[in-house]
């Protein structure tokens, strides 16, 4: 007679970018795939993998962390040349934090919410730090790499102010678990190499918190959220979409 064990099937919790990586990793490994080795278009990939262009754009992102793939302008991806990678991961990839596409599918069901309760009980103080949070960004007069950075904390204090304007706790926290999951490398690398190197996008993205800001003012709470559903929408769009740049910034290859 079958126990209970012999019935019970492994859970399988890995994450789709993961069973990509580790392909890709085998392969390698078998010399399948060799040094300087032009790869297909990530559409191409997307389709014969049967996975979405999200899941294997995430894959790629770990890859270029691992030194497994590097992106040429004008060429696309590559197996690299290098014999030893540096960076692999002692703990296996979930120490690449979550999937930045799944924290992009929560954002779009929380934030357009608090972004409607906030407009409701907005109050004086709270459109003022808004406010103040938005000029700090928009007078920054930084070298690039320094803007990118203001940008990034603004955009946060920006989201987490709205959260503060709700006076609910529950909502406050769940920002904040948003917030720490945007702190992990998978989210920092493939944020920075997309959404910062599209040219225009930030200005979009600043125009986007302008015209929350200004629903918010108007107390539209309606309005509101269809505004901050269209700036995640746009994220998310340019994540997936856009090229990634030929080389990742110094601090996320450390």
């Amino acid at each position: 007679m079958a126990t209970p064990q012999d019935l019970l099937s492994p859970i399988n919790s890995k994450k789709i970018y993961n069973k990509i990586v580790e392909q890709f990793i085998e392969l390698i490994d078998r010399g399948e795939f060799k040094p300087g080795q032009q790869l297909p278009s990530e559409r191409e990939l997307a389709r014969h993998l049967k996975v979405s262009r999200a899941s294997l754009r995430e894959a790629f992102t770990v890859l270029q962390l691992m030194g497994l793939v590097e992106t040429i302008s004008g060429q696309g991806s590559v197996i690299c040349e290098k014999k030893v990678y540096p960076n692999l991961p002692t703990t296996g990839m979930d120490g690449y934090g979550e999937s930045p596409f799944l924290i992009l599918q929560a954002r779009s069901v929380i934030e357009p919410a608090i972004t409607g309760i906030a407009t409701n009980q907005q109050t004086a103080a709270g459109v003022k730090k808004l406010e103040e949070i938005l000029n700090k960004v928009d007078t920054d007069v930084s070298p690039a790499g320094a803007i990118r950075d203001v940008f990034s904390a603004g955009d946060r204090e920006f989201h987490m102010e709205l959260a503060k304007m709700t006076e609910n706790p529950i909502l406050i926290f769940m920002q904040e678990v948003i917030h720490h999951q945007m702190e992990q490398k998978l989210w920092k690398t493939l944020a920075r190499q997309t959404s910062f190197s599209t040219p225009g996008l930030r200005d979009d993205a600043e125009k986007d918190h302008h015209a929350v800001f200004e629903a918010v003012c108007a107390r539209d709470s309606k309005l509101a959220v269809r505004r901050m559903k269209a700036h995640l929408q746009r994220v998310e769009k340019t994540m997936a979409e856009a090229e990634l740049i030929a080389n990742m910034p110094e601090e996320e290859q450390e």
